[in-house]
Parts: C-alpha cells; structure tokens; sequence
C-alpha cells in the first residue's frame, strides 16, 4: 500500500500515456466486466476487479496494490466513488477521465530521424488502439497522413512547429478507425488527398479531394514525396516514398505482420484474390526498395511507446517470416489461416469514411484488427 501523494484525484488519458512512456510504475484498477482489452505499457501492471469487489471490502483489495493507482472504467463515472474509497485508505488513486473512452483518443507524438536536413517527421500514435498517423514538416509546411479524429492535436503540433499544414492524406479508406482527414482539411484549409482508386469504390466528397494516383509526386519543401500503389489490403491501399528515405507503408506491411487481405473482398475467394495481390505488392513493389529504407507503418500492436514504431525494411524482412514464402497462393493461404476476427463495426466505419454515414465515435472500440495476425 503507498501513501497518497498526487496532487489531484483525476488525470486525463493522454497525462497517463505521457506517464507510462516515461516508465513511472503504474498499477492499473480496471473495473470493467468483461475487459477484452486495456491499457498497456511496459510500466503498468493491471488488476481486474469488479466494482461491487472494491467497495464491499476495500480495505481487501488496497493491500494488493503498489505505487499510483489508476482506477479506470468504462466512461469514467463508476470509477470516481473505487477512488475515492481507496484515497480514504491512503492509496494513490487516481480516476483516469472518460475512462476507456478517453484512452482509445489520446494521442502521443514520436519523432523519426531519417537523416534529411529540414524535414521533421513526427509519428501520431494512439496506444489504445495501435493507429499510428505521420505528420511531415518541412520548409513552413507540413503534410498529415492518416490522422486520427482528434483534429486540434495535429493543429497544435502544427503550431508548435510554426508550419502550416497544407496537405491531407488518406492512405486509403479505413476499416478500423474513423478517419480525422475531412475534419483536419475543413479546419486548415489543407488539400484533401485521397487515393484515385478510393474514389472508385465510392466516395460521397470527391468534390473535396484530389485524386492521388500511383509514382504522383507532393512537393513539401524541397522534400519529394511519392504516392505509391500498394493494393493488396485494399484496392486503393497507398504508400508514400519519403525522399526515398522512407516508406509510409499504410496498411501493407508492419514491423512483424502483414495486412490482412480479408476486409474489402470478404467472401473466401475474393478474400484469396486479394492476399495474391498483397503477394505481388511486397514482393515487386516494397521489398525491392533498399534494404536501409525505413518502413513507417499505418498501425503496430496497442501500448504506450517510448521511441517510433519504426524498422528498416532488412530487419522487417527478417521479423516477417511470411515474407519469405515464394508462391503466392501460398503466402494468401497463410494469411487467411491466421486470421483474427474483423474489426469491430468495420462496415459501419467504412461508411462514415465515405460520407455515407454521419460521424459517430461511438464506432471505434478495442485495438486495431488489420494485421493478419
């Protein structure tokens, strides 16, 4: 049991996210029934206790926990009378605001040094959910790739940068998480990017964008960036080449998976067709890009990081074991045969990517499910 030093009962989940990268030990009260995901980092260990458990013998529970408690649940409200208990028992513990709701919107900036002079690369991630997005800086302009429905971060990052964001990507049109784009471009006045192929499978603003289509180049600065095609995940699935530095991959390839080939083309043999294509992608069009350019994936596994999610393609190779499979009706064989479910409510956030659907936030929940495995 500790004594209950912090200075406020309550902290948001983007000041936890901040704590736990800086690897503060962290105990975790999570108070949900059925919690099939949480918070993760390396420094929080986690007890999962009903509610009605703590409150009808506290005094129990306290002499299992060690340094500052975060009680959390849900939404934030059956975590506030847990706490308030423990603090009267001398525990530190305090409620993390909005609960699970708050923590799969925090978001967290990393920077990636590839060694070009002027340009600043920042890599958004989301801990709890695994989305990572990209902001690029170079010469008082910056281009934001795949972000995340919290618009004010990236205009804040922007500000602090003194940069103007001017451009908007979409790799493609996601499945498992809304898409912040159309949002960020209404509030800066940005250019919307959108792949040319996305606009093809139906989009409800092309008014609003302009088609991106494969070896297009974006100048940001003096900097070259370079759509490239990488179907497989999807159709319209879009990578871009950083100064030939690096590879913002999007949903193709990730630091130890590969996408899954399942969610645009859902019948098996659709399904089958798609994971040969993702084949023919990694083989002709990634891999054979110098071994020392760095892959920035669109999504790694949910937790709070220190540093970028970031590798270059030779140690991805290696990390990668299906890489290494020759036949594509093979590799799209194994892909399929190690398949976790479909993200939750993808159908329904396609939509919304689309404008088909209004904006609902209630959509998202859990980790990211684009990985094979």
């Amino acid at each position: 049991m500790s004594v209950a030093t912090s200075p406020t009962s309550s902290i948001s989940a983007a000041q936890l996210a901040d704590r736990l990268a800086q690897g503060e030990p962290m105990t975790v009260l999570d108070l949900r029934e059925d919690p099939e995901w949480g918070i993760e980092a390396p420094a929080a260990s986690t007890r999962h206790v009903p509610p009605t458990d703590v409150l009808a013998d506290p005094a129990a529970v306290a002499r299992e926990l060690s340094g500052p408690v975060a009680v959390v649940c849900n939404r934030g409200l059956t975590a506030q009378p847990v706490a308030e208990v423990l603090r009267g028992l001398g525990i530190d513990a305090i409620v993390v605001e909005n609960g699970m709701r708050g923590w799969i919107l925090a978001l967290q900036a990393r920077p990636v040094d590839l060694g070009i002079e002027g340009l600043v690369v920042l890599q958004i991630q989301r801990p709890g959910r695994g989305c990572l997005s990209y902001l690029l800086a170079a010469d008082g302009q910056a281009l934001v790739v795949d972000p995340a429905p919290d618009a004010a971060f990236y205009i804040a990052l922007a500000h602090d940068l003194g940069v103007q964001i001017t451009d908007i990507l979409d790799t493609h049109l996601h499945a498992d998480h809304l898409s912040g784009a159309r949002m960020l471009s209404e509030l800066t006045g940005a250019t919307l990017r959108l792949p040319a192929l996305a606009l093809e499978r139906g989009v409800n603003y092309t008014e609003s964008v302009e088609p991106l289509r494969d070896r297009d180049a974006i100048m940001l600065g003096p900097v070259k960036l370079q759509a490239l095609a990488l179907p497989g995940h999807t159709t319209d699935m879009t990578g871009l080449l950083v100064a030939d530095r690096a590879l913002i991959g999007g949903d193709s390839l990730f630091l130890d998976g590969i996408a899954r080939p399942d969610l645009q083309q859902s019948d098996s043999e659709g399904a089958r067709a798609m994971g040969r294509i993702l084949h023919e992608t990694l083989h002709d069009r990634v891999l054979t890009l110098d071994e020392d350019v760095v892959l920035l994936p669109g999504h790694t596994h949910p937790g709070v990081r220190r540093d970028a999610a970031a590798l270059q393609l030779a140690d991805v190779r290696l990390a990668v074991p299906e890489l290494s499979i020759e036949d594509p009706g093979e590799f799209a064989a194994r892909l399929l045969s190690e398949m976790p479910p479909r993200p939750a409510n993808y159908e329904a956030i396609i939509a919304v990517n689309a404008g088909a659907h209004p904006f609902d936030p209630e959509l998202e929940t859990g980790g990211n499910s684009c990985s094979a495995r």
